[in-house]
């Protein structure tokens, strides 16, 4: 008890104190001002009006400068949304696209694995886009082998020569193909009669992928 009663004690004393040094601080300040004469006095208070009007500014440049960042900020979140989209659409055909690329010819009896291959070795050669015989190739176009022989795309068979065009560095896509050891230099000992063309392009047009079959269950949700 004589603890807590000291404490309590000390605090008043304390309080007390503090509350006579703020009271002292505030009347020497009252003091200071009031030696001033009137052109000091009158000097201090315009400078206290200017350092107001210049808070006073800051504070709304920097709410504008607050207001343009949350502005810029979701107008780059927008772009970013708009291009992913913009990619996607690409990706899955959605879309028609053009630029310079390599246009591929070859006549073989290739099977479905084989001109899976030459799809492959085209997008790891940094194809963007790439149709055959003029139809669009997406990622979930499949290649199947026919009953009677030949390939099928998309349930649809496909005629030899086979006609690739790839969109992309034509640099790059020309000499992943023809390059010692590669794919088609494989394909050849495979296949002895095959005939294989490249061509260069500085622009080639790739169409909308049309699908085989329109969806009948799936929809939208809005």
């Amino acid at each position: 008890m004589r603890s807590v009663a000291s404490r309590i004690s000390l605090t008043v004393v304390m309080l007390v104190v503090g509350i006579l040094i703020v009271a002292q601080l505030r009347t020497q300040r009252h003091l200071r001002v009031a030696t001033y004469d009137r052109d000091e006095q009158a000097t201090l208070l315009s400078e206290l009006v200017d350092a107001n009007r210049r808070l006073r500014a800051e504070i709304t440049s920097l709410t504008a400068q607050q207001a343009a960042y949350k502005t810029d900020s979701r107008g780059a979140v927008l772009e970013d949304l708009v291009d992913e989209i913009n990619r996607v659409r690409m990706l899955n055909g959605m879309v028609e696209v053009s630029g310079p690329g390599v246009e591929v010819l070859i006549d073989a009896p290739l099977n479905a694995l084989d001109l899976q291959d030459v799809v492959n070795e085209l997008r790891n050669a940094g194809a963007e886009a790439i149709s055959l015989n003029g139809e669009r190739l997406v990622s979930y176009s499949v290649f199947a082998i026919q009953e009677k022989g030949g390939v099928m795309l998309g349930g649809k068979p496909i005629q030899r020569p086979y006609r690739l065009q790839a969109i992309g560095d034509p640099d790059t896509i020309e000499t992943a193909l023809l390059r010692p050891g590669g794919l088609l230099m494989l394909l050849q000992r495979t296949y002895p009669n095959l005939i294989v063309q490249t061509a260069r392009h500085s622009r080639l047009v790739l169409g909308v992928h049309r699908p085989r079959r329109a969806l009948e269950y799936a929809e939208p949700i809005e």
